[in-house]
Formats: structure tokens, sequence, C-alpha cells
């Protein structure tokens, strides 16, 4: 089990993902995270994956913020967070949670995509939680 954090409001840009700079809780062998990098590893072979991700978020222009939990690097439709911004800067609470499954041949990689055209900012503190359910 892990949880990832980001200490520092960022941007991300269409098409680029999230990073985090704070590995909040770490249990177990079975994800990763290298510091200041967007990409939780998942890496058990045949196993699934309870993926959580919570955050206070804007755009730097009216219109709409929105992010999808990406898995190696495929943003899951399921997980689109999708925010309406009336003003730029205002921000609004996104989550959303899936389950995900990695093969026998290899494991997986978990992103936070920016999927819509605007860019996205991220307050300080969002959470990404992976936990190995199986």
């Amino acid at each position: 089990m892990i949880e990832v954090s980001n200490s520092t409001e960022q941007t991300v840009q269409p098409n680029q993902s999230a990073v985090f700079d704070a590995n909040v809780l770490k249990t177990g062998c079975d994800a990763s995270h290298r510091l200041n990098s967007g990409v939780v590893t998942l890496r058990a072979k045949c196993a699934v994956y309870e993926v959580h991700f919570s955050a206070n978020i804007s755009s730097t222009a009216a219109g709409t913020a929105q992010l999808a939990i990406s898995l190696d690097g495929e943003p899951l439709p399921e997980t689109t967070m999708i925010n309406s911004v009336g003003t730029a800067g205002d921000p609004d609470n996104a989550a959303t949670s899936t389950l995900v499954r990695t093969d026998g041949c290899c494991c997986g990689r978990i992103s936070v995509t920016n999927t819509g055209t605007n860019p996205v900012v991220i307050s300080a503190n969002p959470s990404l939680f992976v936990k190995r359910v199986c």
C-alpha cells in the first residue's frame, strides 16, 4: 500500500501527469514511487489494486478542469473527473477511484493525467492512494 502527495500547488498541462514529491505512507513492496515522479509502479504480477485520487483542482482559465487516472499511460475513462470552472483559480474538489489488474508478464504504472484541453491547477496536498486487494 502506498499514498503519495505533493506539498505545493502545481499546474498540469494537457496530456501531462501530476508529480508527487512525498510518500505519505508506504507498507510492503507491492507498490513503489520515486520522489518527484508522477508514477506509482504496481510491482505484483496478476494482482488487483484499488486506486483512489482526490484533490482540490481548478483551471488557469474559465471552462473545465479535467483529470483521469491512467494505467501504463492510458487514461481510464471511468475515472475521468470534470470540474466546471467559472473563474480561473477557483478550486473545487475532485475525486475518483477504480480497480486495476496487472497481468502475468508485466507490472503496471499508475499516474494522474490531464485529459482535458485546459491546464489544470492541482492545489497542494492531493492524495493518490494505491492498495493491493488480491
